[in-house]
């Protein structure tokens, strides 16, 4: 998931910056060997806070609006 976001990312900031020049492929490829890294360590150390946000919103909308007293 991380190859493929910062490979997106570093592809749409080059283009932006240079074009689709010659040297694109390079650069792009100079970008994304920076940004790879840096987007997977980022990856591992928030995704487990991401998953535990995530769960306690979806556990709370799976909880009854309305509970029916015995």
């Amino acid at each position: 998931m991380s190859a493929t976001m910062t490979g997106c990312v570093s592809a749409t900031v080059t283009v932006v910056n240079l074009g689709f020049s010659d040297a694109f492929i390079k650069e792009w490829l100079y970008a994304w060997s920076i940004a790879f890294p840096i987007g997977f360590v980022v990856l591992l150390v928030l995704s487990p806070l991401f998953r535990r946000l995530v769960d306690s919103i979806t556990h709370r909308l799976q909880e009854p609006v309305f509970r029916k007293e015995k």
